[in-house]
This record gives structure tokens, sequence and C-alpha cells, in this order.
């Protein structure tokens, strides 16, 4: 009886845990952290900021979530949690439309290059992540901890700020997460670590050299 509780609180952590680090609200936590890392982003204008968070967050988070319920309704996707890999086609196939959407309207303005190129590896990452989805069933979860932790290195080389302990958080919440899809058995080791090193790959190389 103790044991079966034991489970099922670790099934529902696991379950909170994936839903808070859901990849739609990836972009999101990574606009924060730029916004908030002791860099030039600091003294950016509030209204720039928020034009740029409130933009962000509309294409890249609320219509993708807003998508969802429609595409179970249509019976293109059979359950919310997606499951097999042949069902995320087409949420990641109008994510990446939406990514790339918003990259070029941001592009398109005189904004820090640094957000440019965040949203560049946002757009290429998911295209990626698509891209593999038809033949393999990738962690999208993982791809996005390895993207927020790029992120923060990014920050952390190219603008020479001080995050070791943002470093140090990031890298034990991959590990939570990674260790959640584990756990309800969403993935297998190979597919939880290939998301992690693309997301962190693409990141890592794209806020590197743009």
């Amino acid at each position: 009886m103790e044991e079966q509780k034991e489970k099922m609180t670790l099934n529902l952590l696991s379950q909170v845990i994936s839903v808070v680090f859901h990849p739609v609200f990836l972009p999101v936590y990574g606009l924060l952290i730029i916004f908030n890392a002791p860099t030039f982003m600091v003294y950016l204008p509030y209204d720039i900021k928020r034009v740029i968070f409130l933009l962000a967050t509309v294409n890249m988070t609320v219509v993708p979530l807003a998508l969802i319920p429609l595409l179970r309704y249509r019976n293109l996707i059979t359950s919310y949690s997606m499951e097999s890999a042949s069902e995320r086609i087409i949420p990641l196939s109008l994510g990446v439309l939406l990514y790339t959407v918003t990259t070029v309207i941001f592009y398109s303005y005189q904004i820090p290059v640094l957000i440019k190129s965040f949203m560049l590896a946002a757009s290429v990452t998911s295209l990626i992540l698509l891209v593999i989805t038809f033949w393999w069933k990738i962690s999208i979860h993982s791809a996005g901890l390895g993207a927020l932790l790029a992120t923060v290195m990014s920050l952390s080389i190219r603008m020479e700020a001080r995050l070791a302990t943002l470093l140090i958080v990031m890298i034990l919440l991959s590990g939570l997460v990674m260790t959640s899809r584990l756990y309800l058995r969403a993935h297998n080791p190979s597919q939880v670590y290939g998301g992690f090193v693309t997301g962190f790959a693409a990141f890592i190389i794209i806020m590197g050299i743009i």
C-alpha cells in the first residue's frame, strides 16, 4: 500500500514537471532569462520588452495551446499527450510555421541581435525536431531544456554575464525533466538524451555565431 502511494506521488510529480516545463512554455522562459540576465538587456526600455514578450507569447505559446483542442476535436490527435511520433507531425508543423513567422517579424524590426538569434535558434530547432519526428519519437521536452541551458551558456560567454548559479539550476532542471519523462515512460533514454543534445547543439551554435 505504501509503495503504491509512493508510485502515485512520483507519477503525479513527474506529470506536473512535464506540464510546467512543456515545450510550449520554453520560449517564454528563454525570453525571461534573457531580459533578466545581468547584461545590457536589463536596460532595454520596458515598452520594447513588453512588445517582444507579448508577441512571442501569443505566437509561440497562446496560439499553439489554442490549436491543440481543435486538433483533438478534428481527431488529428488522439490524446493531448500525443504519445506516438506520427501524432506530433501536425502540431510540430504548425509550431514551425508560427516560430518562423515570429522570427521573420522580429528580424524586420530594430531589436537586439541577441533576441533575433534566440528566435532563429528556436525556429531552426523546431524544424530539426519536426524532420526527426518523421522517423523517430525524439523528446521535445529534453530539447527545450537543452535549448534553455544553451541560452544561459551563450549569455555567460558572449555577454560575460555572471550566471554560474543559473547554470547550475538549469543543469539540475534538465536532469529533473529528463528523469520525469523517463519515469512516465514517455520516452526511452536515447530519445531523451538525443532531444537534449539536439536542442543544446542547435542553440549553442546559432546563438554563438549570430
